[in-house]
């Protein structure tokens, strides 16, 4: 199966600073058309985010499940779907001991491995989609095609060049 795999922050939702409170949910522009346009278009969507506000103790994992489920439902009212998301807890400034290193942070391409394993995605034939150089670094390390989006444009109008390249 080919995939897009979309980062979440920046790219998909707003974030202005560890943006995990249902409260502060807002889309980016162009992002609900680009989950229409790629439902539409019978592309699975999953969402690979790093969440180091769990290890920095800003918020829990049951806060973030909250936001991320949010996320789901409001994409599907709008007529999108999100698949799946995978998340990385950890970070280098983590308050908890052993919890700084590991091989999900972006760059490192441990959750693309993990999702595609668990549902059967071929990386070579994906796409990654983020807003980082991270993003970008840690698509590549899992063989996918990757795009760096710039935060100043509709996110539907680079998956309407994706879909045209990738998918047709």
């Amino acid at each position: 199966m080919r995939a897009v795999f979309l980062d979440r922050d920046n790219t998909i939702t707003r974030d202005e600073g560890y943006c995990y409170k249902v409260s502060d949910f807002d889309w980016m522009p162009g992002a609900e058309a680009a989950l229409v346009r790629l439902h539409a278009a019978g592309i699975p969507v999953f969402i690979i985010t790093n969440q180091g506000g769990i290890a920095k103790g800003l918020f829990t994992q049951d806060d973030m499940q909250k936001f991320n489920d949010h996320l789901c439902a409001m994409a599907a009212q709008s007529g999108g779907k999100i698949t799946d998301i995978a998340f990385c807890p950890h970070h280098p400034d983590s308050v908890k001991a052993g919890e700084a290193l590991c091989d999900c942070r972006k760059p490192e391409a441990g959750l693309f491995f993990a999702l595609a394993d668990k549902w059967g995605i071929s990386l070579d034939q994906s796409v990654m989609i983020g807003d980082r150089e991270s993003d970008v670094i840690a698509g590549n390390k899992a063989g996918c095609h990757s795009y760096l989006y710039d935060k100043t444009s509709a996110l539907d109008t680079l998956v309407k060049q994706v879909i045209k390249t990738h998918f047709n």
